[in-house]
């Protein structure tokens, strides 16, 4: 039985890391390294770091920060923000990262998904959707969710498993440090248009929130930012009531948690 897979995102800005809400407001919240020995340490499946300055800055993906960071990280490591070249993928895997991840540039020349996945491997390709209900449809909105493009979400999904991506990480905008849990219809919509992996993102609050992007979103992952930083073993926690509620999950850790009563905060 094929696992589900429990995913933390680390946002960076300024080379910090920050909470996000809702795309807009960024706080804060410490560097990166201690971050990623805090997940290594606590049994997540895969670290997704993004770098949301680097498209807005139109700058490539910095080489040192992901040379850094892999070297710390003994998880598959996913880098995305600033991709739009296959020397770009080529210089980022070559830092260590094991998958990319492209957003905007996605949109904006839907043949480099292909190339990216001829060159590299379909599995080496994951690809970032923003979302946004617009006039009760889901649209993708690109460059950190300021334009709508105008496409509806589960159409490109589907464009996007044909062109060759590996994976899609659907993010909802509108729940984005929300905390009122994932977007569960945006998820579905989603989950049931394509037979690639899907990772939920957007408005975990709590961790029976995770479970229910696995049993009701019909998800393979479960990814989330701002929860995992305040809470010492959060990851494992997590991990634990995701077994317990019928989300299957691998639990590698020498503390299991596994006899435990959770709480919905884990």
């Amino acid at each position: 039985v094929l696992k589900n897979r429990l995913i933390p995102i680390i946002i960076l800005k300024d080379d910090l890391i920050v909470q996000s809400f809702n795309f807009k407001r960024f706080l804060p919240i410490g560097k990166l390294k201690t971050a990623i020995d805090f997940f290594v340490n606590w049994d997540v499946d895969e670290i997704v770091i993004l770098d949301i300055d680097a498209t807005k800055q139109d700058r490539r993906p910095k080489l040192d920060v992901i040379k850094r960071a892999s070297r710390e990280c003994f998880v598959p490591l996913t880098i995305g923000g600033g991709i739009r070249s296959l020397s770009d993928i080529k210089d980022v895997l070559r830092a260590g990262a094991d998958k990319i991840s492209i957003n905007s540039y996605a949109v904006e020349n839907p043949k480099f998904i292909t190339d990216a996945a001829v060159r590299f491997g379909n599995q080496s390709i994951t690809v970032s959707i923003d979302a946004m209900k617009v006039s009760n449809e889901y649209n993708v909105f690109i460059r950190n969710g300021k334009i709508d493009t105008g496409i509806k979400v589960s159409d490109w999904a589907k464009k996007l498993e044909r062109l060759g991506a590996g994976e899609i990480l659907i993010n909802s905008i509108e729940r984005d440090g929300s905390r009122e849990g994932y977007d569960l219809k945006l998820l579905n919509l989603i989950s049931s248009n394509v037979n690639i992996p899907v990772i939920a993102c957007g408005g975990v609050g709590n961790m029976r929130h995770l479970v229910s992007g696995i049993v009701d979103g019909h998800c393979q992952a479960v990814a989330a930012a701002n929860i995992f930083q305040h809470t010492e073993h959060s990851t494992i926690a997590a991990k634990a009531m995701m077994n317990k509620l019928g989300a299957p999950v691998r639990l590698s850790s020498d503390v299991k948690y596994e006899n435990f009563d959770f709480d919905i905060f884990g």
